[in-house]
Formats: structure tokens, C-alpha cells, sequence
């Protein structure tokens, strides 16, 4: 036996209907969700594969990796520095010329340790037996 439950509901009538179509697109049509960085990085997995690749490296290499880190990040307060300071008018030009001439010596003296300090990288990764070409890449960018 066949019941058909259409018969026993009521009648509406073509606008209301209309009326509740429209309802239901407008709360179906959601605005667009905007995730960030921080947020797309933890859901694509890179920060665990982040964190996989520093616990791979012997804690003296992560050291070394930190140290120039921390270098990189000082040279580029001093070259602000720098350009702040050539673009100063609060010193006489030969005051000017050489604390430029020293800031740009100091300047040089750490790019020249993270160069040796990539060096003590690299020898460090080779004497560890690590020649896997994303850790080395991770470890010296």
C-alpha cells in the first residue's frame, strides 16, 4: 500500500514558495572564509615538516643554523641603519663619511661570518653523514 503524504500537506500558494526559495539561496550563498598564513601552513602540513626537518639536525648544527639566522637578521638592521644614516643631515659631511665608512666595515666583518659560518655548515652536515638536499637547503637558506 501506496501512501502519498503530498495530498495530506497544506497547499501553498507560488509566492510563498518563491518567497522561501529566495530565503534559502540567501543563506546558502556563504561569504568567502579568508585563512591565514599562519593558518594555511598548519593545515598543508609545512609546519610540522618544518619542525621534522630542524629535529633531523644534530642539536650543534640547529646552533650554528640559529647563529646565522641571527646574523642574517643583523645585517639588515644595519644596512636600515645605514641608509638612515646616510639620509641624516645631523652630522658634518666628514662625520658623516666616516661612520658610514665604519658602519659599511662592520657591515662587511659579519656578511664575511655568515660566509665561514655556511662553511662550518656545511662541513658539519658532511661529518654527520646528512646529504639529503632539502635539509642542506633548509639548513644554509
Amino acid at each position: 500500500m501506496n501512501v502519498n503524504f503530498l495530498i495530506h500537506s497544506p497547499i501553498q500558494s507560488a509566492t510563498s514558495q518563491n518567497e522561501q526559495e529566495a530565503k534559502v539561496e540567501e543563506t546558502n550563498s556563504p561569504k568567502p572564509l579568508r585563512l591565514s598564513e599562519e593558518d594555511m601552513s598548519k593545515l598543508s602540513g609545512e609546519e610540522v615538516k618544518e619542525e621534522q626537518e630542524e629535529a633531523a639536525l644534530p642539536p650543534h648544527i640547529q646552533k650554528m643554523v640559529e647563529k646565522l639566522e641571527e646574523l642574517r637578521e643583523k645585517i639588515k638592521e644595519e644596512q636600515k641603519l645605514l641608509d638612515e644614516l646616510k639620509a641624516s643631515d645631523s652630522y658634518s659631511d666628514e662625520m658623516k663619511a666616516e661612520l658610514v665608512t665604519q658602519k659599511l666595515e662592520f657591515i662587511l666583518r659579519m656578511q664575511s661570518q655568515v660566509v665561514e659560518l655556511t662553511k662550518n655548515i656545511q662541513e658539519a652536515l658532511k661529518e654527520a653523514g646528512i646529504s639529503d638536499p632539502g635539509v642542506l637547503l633548509k639548513a644554509l637558506a
